[in-house]
C-alpha cells in the first residue's frame, strides 16, 4: 500500500476499489504445475514449451475453483491498523478453523462437548444415538470441500479434524439457538426455564470442567465411523434428556462476551453446518423452528436497533451469523439517491458537529426509527436515530465494516455511517453536544473515547461513492453551510444571542438606536419647520 496514504482518513468517497482483494491474505489457490515452473527455460525447447503453457491452462479451468465464494476471512493487517487488533479475535468461544487450536484440551473444548452430548441424549434411545452421531460425521466428512471453499485461507486440518471442529462448534451453536425457545416457553415450562439458564456456562479458565468418562480428545486422523476398521465404542447415553451442569452459568456478564464472539469474523463457521447438523439432531419438538429468527432472538440484547421485529434472511442465503446479524442491520433494498450528480461528484469531507452548529446547522434525535442508519437531512436539521456506545461497540463495528471490506456483494452502510459518525464527532465537544441532544448515549468513560472509537474504525476503510448511501445527505449540508445568507444568520446568532442577557442587550442597543434615530428626525423637522 502507498505510504503516502495520510493515517486518519476522514470520509471518502473513494473511487470504486477492490477492497476485499486489497484485504486478503492470501490470493486465490490455483494448482501449480510442474511442468512449466519446474524446469529452466534452457531446457525447454519450443514445442514443448507451447505443451507447458497448454497443460498450465488445462489445469486453471474455472471448474478448479471453490463453488462457493469466500465468506469468512482473514482480517488483513491494513484493516486491523489503528485501534485494537484483538478485536477480531475470540475472547472465551473459539468458533471454526482459524481459531480451532486456540481451544483443544481446554475447558471450553469440554463445554462442545457436553453440547453433542446434550443434543443426542435427546432422543433418549443409545442405539438413535450412536446412528445419528455417525450420520452427522458422514455428513460433515462429505462437506469438506464446500466447508473449505467459504474460508480465504487454507486450512491445514485433514477431513476428519476439520469434520470434527464443525461438530463441536456446530452443537455448540445450535445448543444456544435452543436455548432461546427455552426462554420463550415453547419447549420448557416456565420453571424448568429458570433452571436452564444455569447450564450453558463459558469458563474462561483451563481444566475446570472435568472431561466426560470414556470421552477422549480425539487427535487428528482418528475419526473413523466405517464399521470394520475399528472396534465401534458404544455410548454411553440413557434413555433421558442429559443436563449440562456447570457452576459457573450465573456469572450473567458472560453472555455478552458469547454473543460478541460469535460475531467476530475470524470466528465463523458456515450456516449451512449448523443448518445441517441441526436436521440431523433435530426432535418432534423442534418442527418448525426459524434457525435465523433464534438466532437474531440470541444478539438482541446487544442489537443496535432495540426492536423485536427483526426481518430475518432465508436460511439457504445465510453465509454465518455474522451475515445474517448485518443482514438485520442494513436495508434490503439500498436507498438510491435523489440525484445521480450527488452520487458521481459528492464531497468528501463535512465539519464536526460543533462546527456545523456555527454554520446554522441544528442537530435532533430521530425517534421512532427502526435502523440507527436512518439519517437525513432537512431544513438545516440533521437527524439521527440514537445509539448507544458501550465498550463492545469498537469490537462489533470493526467486524461489521471488516466484512464489508472483505465480501464485495454486500452493501456497505455500516461503513458509510461510521464514516459519517467520524467527520461529525472529531473531539469531545462534539460527542457531547450529540450526548446533550440524546443522539449519543455514551457509556464510555469520557467523550474523547468516543471520538477515538469512531477514529480508529473508520482508519481502513475504502468504499466505492457510488454506493454511499449518504451522499444527498452530504451534498446538501454542504451546500447548507456555504450559503452566505445562511452563514450570516447562523454567525449572528452565535455572536450576539448565545445567551438571555447577550439577547437583552442586543435588543436594548436596536431600541436605543431606534430612539436615537426618532430624536434625529424631531430635531431635523424642528429645524427646517420651525
Amino acid at each position: 500500500m502507498d505510504e503516502s496514504v495520510p493515517e486518519k482518513i476522514h470520509c471518502y468517497f473513494a473511487p470504486p476499489v477492490a477492497a476485499a482483494v486489497e484485504g486478503l491474505s492470501r490470493p486465490p489457490v490455483m494448482p501449480v504445475s510442474r511442468h512449466l515452473y519446474g524446469r529452466r527455460k534452457a531446457d525447454l525447447d519450443e514445442p514443448s514449451w507451447i505443451n507447458s503453457v497448454r497443460k498450465e491452462l488445462n489445469d486453471t479451468r474455472p471448474e478448479s475453483y471453490p463453488r462457493r465464494p469466500w465468506t469468512i476471512f482473514r482480517v488483513s493487517d491494513s484493516i486491523r491498523r489503528g485501534g485494537d487488533r484483538k478485536a477480531y479475535e475470540p475472547l472465551v468461544v473459539p468458533i471454526g478453523a482459524y481459531h480451532h487450536s486456540r481451544s483443544t484440551r481446554t475447558a471450553m473444548q469440554d463445554h462442545k462437548w457436553q453440547c453433542v452430548r446434550y443434543l443426542l441424549s435427546r432422543h433418549r434411545n443409545r442405539e438413535r444415538a450412536g446412528e445419528l452421531l455417525n450420520r452427522c460425521l458422514s455428513e460433515l466428512k462429505a462437506l469438506d470441500t464446500e466447508i473449505r471453499s467459504c474460508y480465504s485461507d487454507n486450512l491445514y486440518q485433514d477431513q476428519h479434524r476439520l469434520a470434527l471442529v464443525m461438530l463441536l462448534d456446530g452443537c455448540f451453536i445450535i445448543h444456544l439457538l435452543l436455548k432461546q425457545v427455552e426462554k420463550d416457553g415453547v419447549e420448557e415450562e416456565e420453571e424448568e426455564e429458570e433452571k436452564e439458564k444455569e447450564e450453558v456456562v463459558v469458563v474462561i479458565e483451563e481444566g475446570m470442567i472435568d472431561v466426560e468418562k470414556g470421552k477422549e480428545v480425539i487427535e487428528e486422523g482418528t475419526i473413523d465411523v466405517e464399521k470394520g476398521k475399528d472396534e465401534i465404542v458404544e455410548l454411553e447415553i440413557g434413555e433421558e434428556d442429559e443436563k449440562i451442569q456447570n457452576p459457573l452459568l450465573g456469572m450473567l456478564w458472560i453472555w455478552n462476551i458469547i454473543a460478541y464472539d460469535l460475531l467476530k469474523l475470524e470466528n465463523q463457521i458456515p450456516f449451512f453446518v449448523v443448518q445441517t447438523l441441526f436436521h440431523i439432531l433435530a426432535t418432534p419438538g423442534d418442527k418448525g423452528l426459524d434457525l435465523p429468527k433464534l438466532a437474531l432472538r440470541l444478539f438482541h440484547d446487544i442489537h443496535p436497533n432495540k426492536s423485536r421485529g427483526f426481518t430475518a434472511m432465508p436460511a439457504s442465503q445465510v453465509h454465518h451469523l455474522l451475515h445474517l446479524f448485518h443482514s438485520s442491520l442494513v436495508p434490503s433494498q439500498p436507498q438510491p439517491s435523489d440525484s445521480g450528480a450527488y452520487a458521481k461528484y459528492p464531497p468528501e469531507w463535512i465539519p464536526s458537529a460543533t462546527e456545523l452548529k456555527r454554520g446554522g446547522i441544528r442537530f435532533r434525535k430521530k425517534d421512532g426509527s427502526g435502523s440507527f442508519l436512518d439519517v437525513s437531512f432537512k431544513d438545516g436539521v440533521i437527524e439521527i436515530p440514537p445509539l448507544r456506545v458501550y465498550d463492545y461497540t469498537n469490537s462489533l463495528f470493526r467486524n461489521l465494516v471488516a466484512f464489508e471490506q472483505c465480501y464485495p456483494d454486500t452493501s456497505t452502510c455500516i461503513t458509510v455511517y461510521t464514516a459519517f459518525m467520524d467527520c461529525i464527532v472529531d473531539t469531545a465537544e462534539d460527542a457531547k453536544l450529540l450526548d446533550l441532544k440524546g443522539i449519543l448515549a455514551n457509556r464510555l468513560s469520557t467523550d474523547a473515547a468516543v471520538a477515538d472509537l469512531f477514529d480508529q474504525i473508520c482508519v481502513p476503510t475504502r468504499y466505492a461513492s457510488d454506493r454511499n448511501y449518504l451522499a444527498d445527505l452530504f451534498f446538501q449540508v454542504t451546500e447548507y453551510r456555504e450559503s452566505k445568507w445562511r452563514r450570516w444568520r447562523a454567525e449572528l446568532s452565535r455572536d450576539y444571542f448565545r445567551s438571555p442577557w447577550a439577547s437583552v442587550a442586543v435588543v436594548a442597543a436596536v431600541l436605543l438606536f431606534l430612539l436615537t434615530i426618532e430624536q434625529s428626525v424631531f430635531a431635523a423637522m424642528s429645524y427646517f419647520f420651525p
